[in-house]
């Protein structure tokens, strides 16, 4: 993985794990600063937390709008969803 400067680096680049790892850290800088914040912001630790999670286990890989088995977009198939009745 890439070590970006900042936030928008990693956005740039499209390296969602080191975009995630970023946020997180921002998060958490700001949530040791400011405690009255804490509440506000655990629902977003959380989320960056699982997002890191899931991106690690896909091996920083990125999932795309293609199907992720095959690399291929696959064709709609109109006799799949058609009543056999």
């Amino acid at each position: 993985m890439a070590k970006f400067a900042s936030l928008y680096e990693a956005m740039e680049a499209k390296d969602g794990l080191a975009e995630a790892e970023i946020r997180y850290r921002l998060l958490a800088e700001v949530f040791e600063d400011e405690p009255k914040l804490r509440a506000q912001l655990n629902p977003a630790l959380d989320k960056a937390k699982e997002t890191i999670e899931r991106l690690r286990a896909l091996g920083g890989k990125q999932q795309s709008g293609k199907d992720s088995a095959s690399g291929k977009v696959v064709a709609f198939d109109a006799d799949r969803f058609r009543k056999s009745g």
